[in-house]
C-alpha cells in the first residue's frame, strides 16, 4: 500500500535535496550501478537517493520522477524505523518528515540562490574588466599609431588615464 503525501515545495535540485536531508540527518546515499542489487521490495535505480529511514519496503528513498524528486515509502508506518543504530534521533512519520525536509530545502535553496547571484556578479565583474582591459589596448594601440608616447595612470576612483603625449 502506498500514500500520496503533497508538499508546498517541489524537491527539483538534486544538490539542494542532498543538503536538505544531511541536514536533518537522513544521511542521503545516491544509488549507483553497484547498489541496484540491493534486496527491497520498491526496486532501486540508479541515481536514486537512499536515506537512513526504513519501512515494510525496505529503505525509504527519493526518486526523479516527472522534472522533481518524489518519496517512495510505505503508507502503513507500522514497520517504520531509523537504519543508523548510532542515531539517537528516532523514527518520526513520513508526513512530519516531508514537512521538515520541505523546510530544510528552502532553507538549502536560499543557500544555493545566494550562490548562483554570487556567481553571476563575479562573471559579470570579469566581464567588464575584459571590455576596459580590451578597451585601453584598443586606445593605446591607436595612439601609437598616431605617434604619441602614452604615460598610463590611475586616479583617485581607480580608474584608468591614459596621457599622451607626442614630440612635435
Amino acid at each position: 500500500m502506498s500514500a500520496v503525501i503533497k508538499t508546498a515545495t517541489p524537491f527539483v535540485i538534486e544538490e539542494v535535496l542532498m543538503e536538505a536531508l544531511t541536514a536533518l540527518g537522513a544521511e542521503p546515499q545516491r544509488v549507483t550501478s553497484s547498489d541496484v542489487d540491493l534486496v527491497q521490495l520498491n526496486r532501486l535505480q540508479i541515481g536514486d537517493i537512499l536515506t537512513n529511514r526504513s519501512d515494510y519496503n525496505g529503505r525509504q528513498l527519493f526518486r526523479f520522477e516527472r522534472d522533481r524528486w518524489v518519496m517512495m515509502h510505505d503508507s502503513d508506518e507500522y514497520a517504520g524505523r531509523t537504519v543508523d543504530r548510532f542515531s539517537e534521533k528516532g523514527y518520526i512519520k513520513v508526513s512530519r518528515f516531508l514537512t521538515d525536509v520541505s523546510g530544510a530545502y528552502e532553507s538549502a535553496y536560499e543557500k544555493h540562490l545566494e550562490k548562483l547571484v554570487e556567481q553571476e556578479r563575479i562573471r559579470l565583474e570579469e566581464e567588464r574588466k575584459a571590455r576596459v582591459e580590451a578597451t585601453r589596448q584598443q586606445a593605446i594601440a591607436k595612439a601609437k599609431a598616431q605617434g604619441y608616447s602614452i604615460k598610463e595612470t590611475t586616479n583617485s576612483k581607480g580608474q584608468i588615464q591614459l596621457v599622451l603625449t607626442r614630440m612635435v
